[in-house]
């Protein structure tokens, strides 16, 4: 823990200093580096969700590690204050708001108290609902918070993430951020836990399972606006997968998609827990590249790495590490009957 403060301590500093010389290189690489953080922490909020809601046995060996990436929710939520902030240095609708009709209607939702509003609206949902997942969970309780976590989590990528492009709309975006978080979710718990083969074989296949339902999104996303070619829509790919950036968009499409879907494909490997921390990490560091390739391209025509890029990952991970760690439950006992059958859990492989 000591070595996480230091780091989110240093970094945020680094960060502070960014933002005072550089808002707008600072404002871009926070938004990248909290965006990813807070997907992760949805992804895990919802795997504890599923957890409870199915009864599931197996997930009971992840379930303390999921709880502590939740616990890092509040303090998410508070190193959201200066993207709200500097948001004008990062958001082009609040120094260009225009005078179209089109765009006059759009302001009446891309505004700054509204959006603001509608901020604090998603952030303390999701800090109750991740302290409700924590300390009292239910079948019930679980059930019930999908559906307003799925429309807070849609509506949240739509302000943050695609309205750095207030020209261009896709429905399907929240879809897309959900997918890549929850995935990267399930390859953090896979990354920092050991569990049985039984246990870790099931996990192998939630995560492989919704890598294909990640890629069918982003490839059903970019194949309607390929056939449509309609001027609003193309810029939005054609900005990102020109140069340096259809490099990037390679490297994930090859690196977050091909290379962890083959490696998870057999029985023997997606059974190992050392080999499916492997791929958890990997599958991990790929959904930062993935979240920096929706981001820094409204930024940068080519990519360009900057000392912020180091140092606000630094610092958002730093700090949500350290809330993580700190407000970690107490692990079940070897006896719980929960453990037992999470141990024993065998699957579709017996």
């Amino acid at each position: 823990m000591k070595l996480a403060a230091v780091i989110g301590i240093a970094g945020a500093v680094a960060v502070a200093i960014g933002f005072s010389i550089a808002p707008v290189q600072a404002g871009f690489a926070y938004l990248t580096a909290w965006a990813f953080a807070m997907s992760i922490a949805l992804g895990a909020l919802i795997f504890v969700m599923i957890g409870h809601a199915m009864g599931a046995r197996w997930t009971v060996a992840f379930q303390r590690r999921a709880e502590a990436m939740v616990g890092a929710l509040p303090v998410l939520a508070i190193l959201f204050v200066p993207i709200a902030v500097f948001a004008p240095s990062i958001y082009p609708w609040l120094a260009h708001a225009g005078s179209t009709p089109a765009q006059l209607h759009r302001a009446a939702w891309l505004n700054l108290p509204f959006w603001t509003v509608r901020a604090v609206i998603c952030l303390v949902f999701w800090v109750i609902a991740g302290e409700l997942m924590r300390r009292r969970p239910s079948p019930a309780i679980a059930c019930a918070l999908f559906m307003p976590l799925g429309l807070t989590v849609t509506s949240a990528a739509f302000d943050w993430l695609m309205s750095l492009e207030p020209d261009w709309i896709s429905t399907v975006y929240g879809l897309i951020y959900f997918s890549g978080g929850f995935v990267a979710a399930l390859a953090l718990l896979a990354a920092t836990s050991r569990a049985r083969p039984g246990a870790t074989g099931a996990l192998s296949r939630l995560t492989h399972g919704f890598l294909i339902f990640w890629v069918y999104v982003e490839f059903a996303q970019g194949f309607i606006i390929w056939i449509a070619n309609k001027p609003a829509e193309v810029p939005w790919y054609v900005t990102r997968s020109a140069g340096g950036w259809g490099d990037v968009l390679i490297a994930i499409a090859i690196g977050g998609f091909v290379l962890p879907f083959f490696a998870l494909l057999g029985r023997g490997p997606s059974r190992s827990p050392r080999f499916v921390a492997g791929v958890g990490v990997w599958i991990v560091a790929l959904h930062y590249l993935d979240v920096y390739w929706l981001v820094m391209p409204v930024l940068h025509a080519e990519p360009a790495l900057h000392w912020l890029d180091l140092a606000a990952p630094c610092a958002v991970l730093g700090l949500a590490s350290v809330a993580a760690i700190v407000r970690a439950p107490a692990p079940f006992a070897a006896d719980d009957p929960r453990v037992i059958a999470a141990n024993t859990y065998a699957g579709n492989d017996v």
